[in-house]
């Protein structure tokens, strides 16, 4: 076993190495709380650098449980398309 070969999880998913990005709140969202361009670019260059898993940071499913500011809100169906578009970065 080394750092850059495969993991299979229990599920039947294979991560591609053991590199890791951990969970972090980034506080990149735009004016109405989405994932900005900004947070979409992070997040593809942290694809590029081939990490075999990215957890994303905080998403609040409710305004009123910000932690601070430039936090990211998914509260309804408004911003799917940006949500979407940070999925497949």
């Amino acid at each position: 076993m080394s750092l850059f070969s495969p993991l299979a999880l229990p599920n039947g998913a294979v991560i591609p190495n053991r590199i890791a990005k951990a969970a972090m709140e980034e506080n990149m969202a735009d004016g109405d709380h989405a994932p900005s361009a900004e947070l979409l670019r992070l997040y593809r260059a942290w694809a590029e650098g081939e990490a075999g898993l990215i957890i994303t940071g905080n998403v609040m499913v409710d305004a009123r449980a910000m932690t601070g500011p430039g936090g990211v809100v998914l509260e309804d169906d408004r911003h799917l398309d940006r949500f979407r578009a940070w999925a497949e970065a």
